[in-house]
């Protein structure tokens, strides 16, 4: 009755506050993290660092110096002379620590005489597509095992142009995710642009799905935003929207002339009640900088 209808729905809001753990998520830009300066990013309810070794490769270990809790972020990299391998500084008291969390220099201390175990923690990274991506989950799962880190191929095609940016939301990442990859909607939010509350319908929709993904197809109406956009309309426009786990989306449209754009969104929880999309808008016209702005608006 109405107490397990209640407690149904009680279950699924405490469901949707939750992470999925094995997966990768896009922790940072890849163009934000410098060899200048670490870069400080709050993810999946903590807080790690972000910064680049001596070859280039990002390194993330958490945030906090465990001396006396400085954030790392706020500090800067130096290289390990016994080692040549570049650290994380700690602006507090100098503390210094490698890629693994180990301790490498304690500058009012003498030298070997701290623990030679990891005091921070370390994660799994990679570069791929413009992002860094975090493995949030077991370390000791193989990586042949782990799922892809979610992609389109047009990200790396030197015939796309892709523009990256984020946005950040006080919502949790679930909402945030399904409003990606929700057509019926942008007829009404977005009846001011491409949007077309007149022809609402998602027609001819078909669906196929995979361990790590869903795929669907359809048609949709749309309308050109302003008349610079009248020679790309077409009388329905195919669409290709894919969800891939944890809580990646990919919309592919086609307009006439061959014009496609691609809204690649990757939607990160920072805590229970807050995300942030790291997006790239993809086309494969008008591929000079200077056209940028037609893919932000």
């Amino acid at each position: 009755g109405r107490r397990e209808q209640s407690s149904r729905r009680d279950q699924e809001l405490r469901d949707r506050k939750s992470y999925l753990k094995n997966f990768w998520y896009a922790a940072a830009l890849s163009s934000n993290v410098t060899v200048d300066k670490p870069l400080g990013v709050d993810i999946l309810g903590t807080r790690l660092t972000l910064y680049r070794d001596e070859t280039g490769k990002v390194i993330c270990v958490d945030d906090t110096c465990p001396h006396r809790g400085a954030p790392l972020s706020e500090g800067w990299t130096a290289t390990d002379k016994s080692t040549g391998k570049k650290c994380i500084v700690c602006p507090y008291h100098g503390w210094a620590f490698d890629g693994e969390g180990k301790l490498r220099d304690v500058p009012s201390a003498e030298k070997g005489s701290w623990p030679k175990r990891p005091l921070i923690g370390s994660y799994d990274v990679e570069e791929c597509g413009g992002f860094v991506w975090l493995f949030y989950g077991n370390k000791s799962l193989p990586k042949e095992e782990r799922p892809p880190i979610p992609f389109t191929p047009e990200l790396e095609d030197p015939n796309w142009r892709a523009v990256y940016g984020e946005i950040e939301f006080n919502a949790g990442h679930w909402g945030v995710f399904e409003n990606a990859i929700d057509m019926a909607h942008i007829h009404y939010l977005h009846a001011d642009s491409f949007g077309n509350a007149e022809k609402p319908k998602v027609m001819d929709m078909a669906s196929e799905r995979d361990t790590w993904e869903t795929s669907c197809h359809f048609r949709i109406h749309n309308k050109p935003m302003n008349k610079m956009w009248e020679w790309t309309s077409v009388p329905s426009v195919p669409v290709t929207a894919k969800a891939m786990l944890p809580s990646t989306s990919a919309v592919h449209i086609e307009l006439a002339h061959g014009v496609k754009m691609i809204t690649f969104v990757n939607t990160v929880p920072i805590t229970e009640d807050r995300a942030i999309n790291r997006f790239c808008l993809v086309r494969n016209f008008a591929l000079h900088p200077a056209f940028d702005f037609m893919a932000r608006e």
